[in-house]
């Protein structure tokens, strides 16, 4: 597997967003602002960022905001043509022309791992990233670039790990590791949402993977948990008992957008940043007029 040619994401956004109501009855919490772009803006941009060419959409067939959203609107580019507005114009192609999307359908909310292995026609036989888009992680370094860079000479796959308490450890997939070398740990297995006592680790799956095709073979042999819902982690537990992948340490600031706590926060940090960069760009201008 060649690390450094991961071109395929899956961004699994067919879930109801139960905990944003009732906005979400009308708008898929994915295209929820943070800022002047939509949540699911970011994590496309994660993954572009990282290289990755085609960007394969999971969606609810109810939820086609988010395909609009990066499918080329013609009236509105002749709009913003005849209105002069040449910002705007650019803005809008360069989204529509971030990547090669494609949309599968999820009818039913069966779990990750369904949502993955409905996917399976569009990986195809290469290995790609799968990233949850309730998750942003601000960093100069994109996570999923991060993350193949940290498996690119180990088990070339794995997935992104953080920390997290004990009053956490149910509300996560859990990941059971072995020695660690520079914040990679050998990743022997996983546990989803487990009690506290029967935790492997305090290593909390964080929303970012990177997995062999093989995974699609193990996916359509995994049963049902008890909520009726098909888990990858189940999927990958199975495969790191076969072959040991990496569970690697996060970096930056971690942002949890599926609730609304979480999206408040990230809309806080990233308008500061963009704040931030907006005073160093004047403060530039600036330097430059006085030069003169």
């Amino acid at each position: 597997m060649h690390l450094k040619s991961i071109k395929k994401a899956v961004i699994p956004a067919a879930g109801y967003g139960t905990r944003f109501l009732p906005i979400t009855k009308v708008v898929p919490k994915e295209l929820l602002p943070i800022g002047n772009k939509p949540a699911i803006h970011y994590v496309v941009e994660e993954a572009v960022r990282s290289g990755v060419e085609e960007i394969i959409l999971v969606c609810h067939p109810s939820k086609n905001g988010i395909i609009d959203y990066f499918k080329r609107d013609k009236d509105l580019q002749i709009f913003l043509e005849r209105k002069g507005k040449k910002e705007e114009m650019a803005v809008i192609e360069s989204i529509e022309s971030m990547a090669n999307f494609r949309v599968v359908y999820q009818k039913e909310p069966l779990g990750l791992g369904h949502a993955v292995w409905c996917a399976r026609k569009e990986i195809g036989d290469e290995p790609f990233l799968v990233i949850l888009p309730d998750v942003l992680i601000a960093d100069e370094i994109p996570a999923s670039q991060y993350l193949i860079d940290s498996c690119q000479n180990g088990d070339e796959w794995g997935m992104l790990v953080e920390r997290v308490t004990p009053s956490e450890v149910s509300s996560y997939g859990i990941a059971r590791v072995d020695r660690m070398k520079e914040k990679v740990y050998r990743l022997t297995g996983a546990v989803e949402k487990p009690k506290l006592s029967q935790a492997p680790s305090d290593l909390g799956i964080l929303g970012r993977y990177l997995l062999p095709p093989e995974i699609l073979r193990i996916l359509e042999r995994v049963k049902a948990g008890a909520l009726g819902e098909i888990q990858l982690t189940d999927a990958i537990d199975q495969l790191a008992r076969e072959r040991p992948g990496s569970a690697v340490m996060s970096r930056g600031e971690i942002f949890d957008i599926g609730t609304p706590e979480g999206l408040k926060e990230a809309y806080q940090y990233f308008e500061e940043a963009v704040g931030r960069i907006s005073r160093t760009v004047q403060e530039g201008q600036m330097k430059v007029l006085r030069r003169r």
